[in-house]
């Protein structure tokens, strides 16, 4: 067997058993829900576990932080499963990255491990903040109707809440939460904005708090803004479609830098180790490293527009 099939063995060990823990934790959840009053006797050991871990974590100002950004992300895992995850993640890796190439690359890969974990929430925070985005159109329509009908805004918010859809949804029970307890309507639209930030929510917001501010009427506003809102989103999408090639292109290039690495360990005489074990291997491969990087991030940058 080579090395590259003990490496992708390996992998697909870890992906199965991190998957694995995931339903388990998820159905540890689901019945913790159901059986509330016999929560002692219903949590297994993992859950045991993952809530004990939950509760050191969330005493820290970074595990809070982590707990808010898996609510952005919308990731149902709870903030002990993702520690124990990553923890489990990072242990495999490091016991293969230090097979291949000693304990340097097993520095490295655990650092990945943590840098694509940062990197798997922000993309998903992104993308429910675009598809909170894209929804926008809709809920101006909505208000307008809701407010043409009589309605107050506050009444008009929490129709819309019902009417829509996530990522929607959520954030106006979350708006209509903090309106039922006596909060101002101009700072949790503020809040808002601050959870979902795009140009088109800032528009929206300031209509909407200017409008109830000024005592104009709002269903002209908002009918005003949603044919906007609407172009808005077609023109993002067709920018999408364009940039899309640069995307896979970007994506493609991390695959053959990784490729090139297995290439050199399975070929090279002592593989990364030797070349990581002399301090001027170390120094090579640290600034063919970062010239990588830097490759990939102008490519990326240069296939961002801001629409």
């Amino acid at each position: 067997m080579t090395i590259t099939a003990i490496v992708l063995l390996c992998l697909g060990t870890a992906a199965t058993f991190v998957l694995g823990v995931s339903m388990f934790a998820a159905e540890s959840d689901r019945r913790r829900v159901i059986y509330a009053s016999d929560l002692d006797e219903q949590t297994s050991g993992w859950g045991r576990l993952s809530s004990w871990t939950e509760r050191q974590v969330l005493r820290t100002s970074a595990g809070r932080r982590l707990r808010r950004t898996l609510d952005r992300a919308d990731v149902s895992w709870t903030v002990g499963t993702v520690v124990l995850a990553a923890m489990v993640v990072m242990v495999l890796v490091w016991l293969i990255a230090d097979s291949l190439g000693g304990p340097v690359l097993a520095v490295i890969g655990v650092i990945g491990v943590v840098m694509g974990l940062r990197a798997f929430l922000r993309y998903r925070i992104e993308k429910r903040r675009q598809k909170f985005v894209d929804q926008l159109p809709e809920l101006a329509r909505l208000l307008a109707n809701a407010t043409q009908a009589g309605l107050a805004l506050r009444a008009a918010l929490g129709v819309a809440a019902q009417e829509s859809v996530e990522p929607v949804r959520s954030e106006l029970e979350q708006v209509n939460r903090e309106l039922v307890v006596g909060a101002d309507l101009d700072e949790v639209l503020g809040r808002l904005a601050d959870r979902m930030p795009s140009r088109e929510v800032q528009v929206l917001v300031n209509v909407l708090a200017i409008q109830v501010r000024a005592g104009g009427r709002v269903v002209t506003a908002l009918r005003g803004i949603t044919d906007a809102l609407e172009t808005r989103r077609e023109v993002r999408r067709e920018v999408n479609t364009l940039l899309a090639g640069t995307k896979a292109t970007v994506a493609a290039v991390a695959g053959l830098g990784a490729f090139m690495l297995l290439l050199v360990n399975m070929f090279a005489e002592g593989g990364l180790r030797t070349v990581l074990e002399d301090p001027i291997g170390i120094v090579l491969f640290a600034v063919c490293g970062g010239v990588f990087g830097l490759g990939l991030l102008l490519v990326k940058r240069f296939g961002t527009v801001d629409v």
